[in-house]
């Protein structure tokens, strides 16, 4: 029964792998073609809509745009380490180290990584609301990244307590 379980636990860390590889490649798409992209969903999406108009340079729809792409660039230069450290920590498990500082310093990284694209989305959410959005989002995953570090501190902290127990 074990074997299965074990089957059925490496096909999820390789579908993981599989999806850190697809997500880097886009990324590194994105960021390739980064002007084009956002140049397309600027024009005729809702993404342009709604700024604060009380910061008056925000009124030039290209400032807005240049906004909207600055943090678009900056999200996905932060989303290389996060994909580095899911790597690694999926790597660590495959290793059967699970239990470890390193992947609660992993962990970490990650958390940071999205608590700034959250705070750079935040930012740019002056020039379109849309980006807003996309800060929750970073806000919600870089919270979910931080309880499950802390659950995992925890564990080390008891098993350590427990080896010297035993």
């Amino acid at each position: 029964m074990k074997t299965s379980n074990k089957t059925g636990y490496g096909i999820w860390l390789n579908l993981t792998l599989a999806a850190c590889a697809v997500f880097f490649f886009s990324c590194l798409m994105g960021d390739i073609f980064g002007y084009s992209v956002c140049d397309f969903y600027w024009k005729g999406t809702l993404s342009n809509e709604g700024y604060v108009s009380c910061l008056s340079f925000l009124s030039d729809e290209k400032v807005r745009f240049y906004v909207f792409l600055t943090c678009f660039y900056l999200s996905t230069i932060l989303t290389y380490p996060i994909i580095y450290c899911v790597v690694n920590l999926v790597m660590n498990i495959k290793k059967e180290k699970i239990f470890d500082k390193a992947n609660t310093r992993l962990m970490t990284i990650i958390t940071a990584c999205c608590f700034l694209i959250c705070l750079i989305c935040l930012i740019g959410a002056a020039a379109t609301y849309f980006l807003f959005v996309i800060s929750l989002v970073g806000l919600f995953v870089g919270l979910v990244v931080q309880c499950v570090r802390l659950v995992m501190d925890k564990a080390i902290d008891m098993r350590n307590e427990l080896d010297l127990t035993v």
